[in-house]
Order: C-alpha cells, then sequence, then structure tokens
C-alpha cells in the first residue's frame, strides 16, 4: 500500500494541481507528499474537500486501486440480489472460508462466513428454524457495542430470523434504531428496501402478521422508489399470502401470478422458491 503523501501527490497531478491550490499552505502540502510531516483526520479531510474527492475512493486508490480484502468480501457480499444466490454460489462460501481460517481475528469477513452458512442451512433444510452458535456470539458481541458500524448492522439485518421470536424482535428494533443515521450511506445497496421486506417474510412465516404487513407495507413504496422490480415482485406475493392467511382465499390467485411473474422474468430460482414456500407452507392453512 502506497504511502499518504504519495497518494496525495498521485491524486493531485491526476488533477492537474499544483501545490499551491490547496486550503492548506504550499509547505504544508510539499512536507506531506515527501511523508515529513504526519497527517491528521482534519488535514487529510481538508485535502479530500480540495480534491472533491470521498475517503473510500481515496483508499482505493492508495491500494494500487483495489479494496482491502476484507472490503472486497462485503461488497462481493452485498453485490448478491438475494439468499438463493448466495446459498448456491459454493465458491463464493469456500473463498471466504479460506480467508477466515487463515485471518480468525478478521470480524467482518468472519460474520459474512456465518451468514453464507446460515443461508445454505436454511437453503438446505427449508426452514428458518436451524441452529447456529456462531450467530448467537456474533449478536452477544455487537449487543455490549453503544453503537454499530454500517457494516454491522447489514450483518445483523441478515443473522435476526435464526434467533427466537422475542430476541429476534430485539434485534430488529436495535437495527431500525441503528439503521436511520445511514439510510444515505452507500445507497446502491438499498438496505431499508431489503430489510423491510425480510422482515414482512420472516414474520409471514412466524403468523405474525399483522406484523409482517407493517412492514412489507413499508418496504413496497421503496421497491417502486428504487425500480427493484423482483423484490416488489416479492412483496406483492407476500402480502396475498397474508390475505389469504387471514381468510380470504381468493388472493391465491395473486400469489400464483406473482410466481408466473418470476417465470416471465426468467427469475426461474426465485420463482421455483415462491412456488415452494406457498405448498409447503402456506396453502390450505387458514390462520385467522
Amino acid at each position: 500500500m502506497k504511502t499518504i503523501g504519495d497518494t496525495i501527490k498521485e491524486i493531485r497531478k491526476m488533477k492537474n494541481m499544483k501545490q499551491d491550490e490547496f486550503t492548506l499552505s504550499q509547505p504544508a502540502i510539499s512536507s506531506i507528499e515527501s511523508s515529513k510531516r504526519n497527517v491528521t483526520v482534519e488535514t487529510l479531510n481538508s485535502i479530500l474537500a480540495d480534491f472533491n474527492l470521498s475517503l473510500r475512493e481515496f483508499e482505493f486508490i492508495r491500494n494500487d486501486y483495489q479494496f482491502s480484502k476484507s472490503d472486497e468480501i462485503f461488497f462481493d457480499f452485498t453485490s448478491y440480489k438475494n439468499s438463493i444466490e448466495i446459498a448456491k454460489n459454493r465458491e463464493m462460501i469456500d473463498r471466504i472460508g479460506a480467508y477466515v481460517k487463515k485471518y480468525p481475528t478478521n470480524f467482518i469477513p468472519y460474520c459474512i462466513y456465518v451468514i453464507s452458512d446460515v443461508y445454505s442451512k436454511i437453503s438446505v433444510n427449508d426452514t428458518y428454524d436451524i441452529e447456529s452458535p456462531e450467530s448467537i456470539y456474533i449478536w452477544q458481541e455487537l449487543k455490549k457495542r453503544k453503537k454499530w458500524t454500517h457494516q454491522e448492522i447489514f450483518i445483523m439485518s441478515k443473522l435476526f430470523f435464526v434467533f427466537p421470536l422475542d430476541e429476534s424482535l430485539e434485534i430488529v428494533g436495535r437495527i431500525e434504531i441503528e439503521m436511520e443515521k445511514y439510510l444515505n450511506f452507500y445507497k446502491d445497496i438499498h438496505f431499508d428496501l431489503t430489510f423491510f421486506a425480510n422482515l414482512g417474510k420472516f414474520y409471514t412465516h412466524k403468523n405474525q402478521l399483522e406484523l409482517a404487513k407493517g412492514y412489507l407495507t413499508r418496504a413496497l413504496p421503496l421497491s417502486e422508489e428504487y425500480d427493484k422490480v423482483v423484490v416488489e415482485n416479492d412483496i406483492y406475493a407476500y402480502l396475498a399470502i397474508i390475505d389469504y392467511l387471514q381468510g380470504n382465499l381468493e388472493a391465491e390467485a395473486e400469489v400464483l401470478d406473482c410466481v408466473q411473474r418470476y417465470y416471465a422474468m426468467r427469475k426461474y430460482p426465485l420463482a421455483k422458491d415462491l412456488e415452494s414456500d406457498w405448498n409447503t407452507f402456506f396453502k390450505d392453512k387458514i390462520f385467522s
């Protein structure tokens, strides 16, 4: 990894800037570039403002146009669109597992590996009711912290459903509090949409229908705003499932229509997953 000074010099030349074009003095910039002066957070922020550059991109350039291995694992994971893709990607899971084995104290990759393992277990067993002592360990570690980073919030948003209902409600409440300040951070992940949609599906499976409907109703306008038609279809399917479970048998037609929409979009694994969920868990089961 390049020094901070070398990286500042490289970016300055990229932008055709001179040392006297910064908020800081020319001698100060010269000393920083030659690593003769320590760089404080305040000083670096001033230089980044003059560059009109984010710290994330600065570190990317500093690391020879690569993310750190930990960040690479995190961003690779978030690029997958759903849990089905994650559970089936054995190569990714094995790659993360090898990294965690080599660097067992690196917390974020460890958590991502646990999430991948949880999704695999859910996929194989076709139920949320699985055992994951690793998830319990992660929750115990994060519960002690006064505040969470964006990555930590994301991690718990993918693990809350392996806990008993009462405990999952506690975790969800903490996530919602922590999430509020990060809604404008990494907007491309659309964290709020996927979280609310997953909550709606989870609570439907747990027969907490009004709670599920509340979260799905919050997710629906977000799916339209972000133009996420796949998630939108899932939301409509589960709203119809709730309607059916509450006694409206005609809602079955909407569920099956959502299955067909997945087939029309050529999202065959999602179509089969929704169809399986419907036939296994919900069809002919009226809860109220």
